[in-house]
């Protein structure tokens, strides 16, 4: 939410991007979304995944499963992880 502020082309460095999709069923048309309170959440989760784990390659960073997301390998792409949950209710 912060990263507008930043040039990332002043940074001289590979930036990835972790996205966090839940399931949203909305009738005939539902899909996964970004669901902005959950994705903040997902956020720290994996921040603190990345610290626990002394994560210092991005391709590590696609073992994170904490709060029931799992790495969508079909929806990403290099610089842009999708992790992914369908939470029944």
């Amino acid at each position: 939410e912060y990263f507008k502020a930043v040039n990332p082309k002043l940074l001289q460095a590979r930036v990835v991007e972790c996205v966090f999709e839940d399931f949203k069923a909305e009738g005939a048309a539902g899909g996964y979304k970004v669901l902005s309170f959950f994705a903040k959440k997902a956020r720290g989760m994996m921040a603190r995944f990345a610290i626990e784990h002394r994560i210092d390659k991005v391709c590590d960073l696609q073992k994170f499963d904490a709060g029931g997301y799992a790495f969508d390998a079909v929806a990403s792409k290099s610089d842009r992880l999708v992790f992914r949950r369908k939470v029944v209710e």
